[in-house]
């Protein structure tokens, strides 16, 4: 009996650190996704202004990278609205992931769990936030015009090369952001930034 009970106890604590590995993100404090928008938002149409002031038509990586520092520096400018430095990795598939930078060095470390994501929604002309307890919030274009920019057009190229068709996101649910309210767990970061 006593060694059944040791081995359950066993089996208890390497299931718990298992969880604890395993869902590491899941401890990340939640976040603002009306304030990921709004940022969001601004950063894809002030680079893509400067895209076109620039006369670029063909996003290189290196613009990419440029793009994914200039959004970081935004997601991380005040008013805060997280508790941790966040970094921004633009996925394969055009997902931004977010994430809690800890060392500040802009790559996802193995402890450093995801914060959000952001989508495009091409065929509903949205943004889509979600975060970790898998909330989400959506902030329609205005316009057709955002679309069709170099940016953009580069990142529904890396969706549609990762398998995502334009119809992919039309079963998502997402609150609208003028009816979004953060969840209190999540730090807020006062008027919507760059407006």
């Amino acid at each position: 009996m006593l060694q059944n009970i040791k081995l359950i106890g066993a089996i208890a604590v390497v299931g718990f650190i298992g969880y604890s590995v395993v869902s590491g993100s899941a401890s990340e404090q939640t976040a603002d996704l009306g304030q990921v928008l709004d940022r969001t938002e601004f950063v894809l149409t002030e680079y893509q202004g400067y895209l076109g002031e620039s006369g670029i038509t063909d996003v290189t990586d290196q613009q990419m990278a440029e793009f994914t520092e200039f959004y970081t520096i935004v997601l991380n400018s005040e008013p805060r609205f997280y508790g941790k430095t966040l970094g921004l990795e633009v996925m394969p598939d055009a997902t931004f992931l977010g994430f809690a930078d800890e060392n500040a060095n802009g790559v996802q470390d193995t402890d450093e769990g995801k914060v959000f994501t952001v989508e495009i929604d091409e065929a509903n002309r949205r943004l889509i936030a979600t975060d970790v307890a898998g909330n989400a919030s959506g902030l329609q274009f205005s316009g057709t015009g955002f679309l069709a920019g170099a940016l953009i057009g580069n990142l529904i190229s890396r969706q549609r090369g990762a398998g995502i068709s334009a119809a992919s996101f039309n079963n998502r649910t997402a609150t609208p952001r003028s009816n979004y309210r953060p969840p209190s767990s999540a730090r807020t970061g006062g008027p919507r930034s760059g407006k």
